[in-house]
């Protein structure tokens, strides 16, 4: 993830790159056999995982890359983040922007990084 995305100008990766590098099962195929809990567990550990490591919040540059949330991180990153999620619909507006800002803060925290990271500043 960090030398195939994050140091790369922060760019997004989908979920299946991130669990196929993981080894794990395709996230389409777990949500579709009942078992989306798997994904918000592997997301979670992967973001406390960042923080033990000292590195940038790297589990904002996962995103969908179809449906309503394509270009966009799962609902779960915005619980492990404890912030509202401007797509899970039935929220005032302002949380919806407070959500979206806080999303695009941790992405240009992650660009930053990368470009302090190429530069063997990190």
């Amino acid at each position: 993830m960090i030398s195939n995305g994050a140091e790369d100008r922060g760019q997004t990766i989908s979920y299946s790159r991130v669990f196929e590098a993981a080894s794990l099962p395709n996230p389409h195929n777990l949500h579709e056999s009942g078992e989306s809990h798997r994904v918000t567990e592997f997301m979670a550990a992967f973001h406390h995982r960042c923080k033990e490591r000292q590195l940038p919040p790297l589990d904002a540059l996962v995103v969908h890359v179809a449906g309503p949330r394509a270009g966009f991180p799962g609902a779960g990153y915005f619980r492990v983040n404890q912030k509202p999620d401007p797509r899970g619909g039935r929220i005032a507006p302002e949380a919806q922007i407070a959500g979206a800002h806080f999303w695009q803060t941790q992405l240009e925290e992650c660009r930053r990084w990368g470009v302090r990271s190429r530069r063997g500043q990190v």
